[in-house]
């Protein structure tokens, strides 16, 4: 009976954990591309560019898991670029908890479902909270685990070749969490990202999908890193010492010297 139940929990930690990213890349884009999965991605994208609308900076990073998929557009940083796994149409491909980039030298990073197909999440925002600048943003879109879309993912695991399903189930308050540990000050703003209304596509086969499916079906998180500057140290103005230990040092070490003297003479 023991080998039974470890078996299934074998099992089921398999089905659940998180898929090797660069073997699933290819089907995730897929599944932005088309559906659903696209009228997510058309709703992030407007969610971006309504949320960053008035953070500046020079420089922006997108890290995410599908390169093609930009959310760059619109934005009012000069210089943009992707970094992701997949070599398509990314500027760098790399690690997610190891980005070939300096510290504290990105205005603006953001995180396009990093943290729910990562297999070590904290690692990975630890990395890309080294970029940020001081005063410059972060920005998080992760999958909302208790939402409807959320819910689904337990029974929808088992669905072969859905690899969009085997994502970490990360709350927004847990995420919000680490940035604070991480010196960032989340923005509280009313942000209805993940809320799309139902008449807003005429298509009927995909009317009861975006009208429930999508509801908050995913979150964002836009936060501020905070550095305290460094105050510099005034000279502080030092009164003169009126120590009669002192004064009596001083003539001992004459008296001294003036018995050398005499003996030397002597």
């Amino acid at each position: 009976m023991g080998k039974d139940r470890s078996s299934l929990r074998y099992l089921l930690k398999r089905k659940y954990r998180v898929a090797h990213l660069p073997l699933v890349q290819d089907d995730l884009a897929a599944w932005f591309d088309e559906g659903f999965g696209q009228k997510l991605y058309e709703c992030q994208q407007r969610c971006c560019q309504q949320g960053l609308r008035q953070i500046f900076g020079y420089r922006l990073a997108q890290v995410g898991i599908s390169p093609r998929h930009s959310l760059l557009e619109d934005l009012q940083p000069s210089h943009k670029f992707i970094l992701s796994r997949a070599h398509d149409d990314a500027s760098c491909q790399c690690e997610f908890d190891a980005l070939p980039l300096p510290s504290d030298t990105i205005d603006i990073v953001l995180l396009h479902h990093v943290l729910d197909f990562s297999s070590h999440p904290h690692r990975a925002l630890i990395e890309a909270a080294r970029l940020v600048t001081a005063g410059g943003h972060i920005v998080i879109i992760g999958f909302n685990p208790f939402s409807l879309f959320g819910f689904c993912k337990w029974p929808a695991v088992f669905w072969p070749g859905k690899a969009i399903w085997r994502h970490n189930s990360l709350r927004k308050g847990r995420v919000i969490d680490w940035l604070q540990l991480l010196g960032f000050q989340v923005s509280y703003g009313s942000l209805d990202c993940g809320k799309t209304k139902g008449g807003e596509y005429n298509r009927r086969e995909n009317r009861l999908m975006t009208r429930y499916l999508s509801q908050s079906a995913f979150y964002m998180i836009v936060a501020k890193k905070m550095v305290t500057p460094l105050k510099p140290i005034k000279p502080r103005h030092w009164s003169p010492l009126k120590a009669g230990s002192l004064v009596g040092l001083k003539q001992v070490q004459v008296e001294k010297k003036c018995l050398q003297k005499k003996t030397l003479e002597q």
